[in-house]
């Protein structure tokens, strides 16, 4: 482990499938309504995964969120603030640019007002970004509040089941639990990962029934009660965790721990592929939902991870990388400039 930041590899390997399953769902409902049908097994496997992909991946968000939050201010600042700002602003306007520029059949209109909105509404999918940035200011803040009022706090935001219509309050009352769960729950996970690595039947019969369970929850449309809608994040995460930890314990992980050390990158840009995998192949006949939205995953995961590696060592690197100029120096650098002036 470097002392700035752990790297353990089922937690990638877990970021990496929680990265997937985001792009998954925008691949199968984009193609749906571009063929006028829905991808069968791609729209199984989205109503399925849909309680407990964006819960995982705030909660393996939130693992090691407590080292951030105990450090000091002007580390904390840079790193979880001005680091998703950066992102957040410059691909919010990449975003919106090409809306605009680029013909598309979607009916979502777009104009330069958007532009306007963006400190306010997030566009699109950069909410993600918002949002953790957010929620690790607000765990800053709470740091020194008793745990048990924290978690209360989070539970009556997710109960209160907010719909005003602006994507940061509804989105933030409904995942701030699951970030909150990861800051304090990490012990508690990373022993479940410790026990399935080292009881793997037992692991994958767990598994198993926690998944089965899920679908029942989902499939039943019990899934609707707010109580469930919650219980199912937790036992979907918790089991979708453990076959991660088997996945990477068993050497069979590589692909996903690769996606997820690198993740930032395909959220940032995975749009742009998907969008132009799904015109090409259409014009070119392609009209199976399911291949089409196969297609559509693999080069959006695939080409911005490509595309990071042509450009990061050329001017062009600020796409995926924080320039120095948008960094903050260490403070003890800072002091010693100082000084010597």
């Amino acid at each position: 482990m470097s002392q700035s930041k752990p790297r353990i590899d089922w937690v990638d390997a877990a970021k990496g499938l929680t990265m997937t399953l985001v792009v998954m769902k925008h691949a199968t409902y984009n193609d749906a309504a571009v063929l006028h049908q829905v991808p069968y097994i791609f729209n199984f496997l989205c109503e399925f995964t849909i309680p407990f992909r964006m819960p995982l991946f705030f909660l393996v968000a939130g693992l090691f969120a407590m080292r951030a939050l105990k450090s000091d201010t002007r580390q904390f600042i840079d790193s979880k603030v001005l680091h998703f700002l950066y992102f957040y602003l410059l691909w919010s306007v990449i975003q919106i640019g090409l809306k605009i520029v680029l013909p598309h059949d979607s009916e979502w209109a777009v104009s330069y007002k958007d532009l306007l909105l963006i400190p306010l509404e997030p566009f699109g999918l950069l909410w993600f970004i918002y949002a953790l940035s957010v929620f690790f200011v607000l765990m800053r803040l709470l740091r020194d509040v008793r745990k048990p009022i924290v978690i209360g706090f989070a539970l009556a935001l997710y109960f209160s089941n907010l719909n005003t219509g602006w994507t940061m309050p509804d989105e933030f009352a409904h995942r701030f639990i699951f970030f909150v769960c990861g800051v304090y729950g990490a012990p508690y996970v990373f022993q479940m990962a410790e026990w399935a690595r080292t009881h793997m039947r037992q692991a994958l019969a767990a598994s198993a029934a926690l998944l089965i369970a899920v679908g029942f929850i989902v499939f039943s449309g019990a899934v609707d009660y707010r109580v469930m809608e919650l219980l199912t994040g937790f036992i979907g995460g918790s089991a979708t965790l453990m076959l991660v930890v088997m996945l990477v314990a068993r050497g069979w992980g590589g692909l996903l721990t690769y996606i997820g050390s690198r993740s930032l990158y395909v959220f940032l840009a995975f749009f742009l592929p998907m969008a132009a995998t799904r015109t090409l192949l259409v014009k070119l006949g392609v009209l199976n939902g399911d291949l089409l939205t196969l297609a559509c995953i693999v080069m959006a995961v695939g080409m911005p991870l490509l595309a990071y590696r042509i450009v990061k060592d050329t001017p062009l690197a600020f796409f995926f990388v924080r320039p120095q100029a948008f960094r903050l120096k260490p403070e003890s650098k800072t002091r010693e400039v100082a000084a010597a002036a």
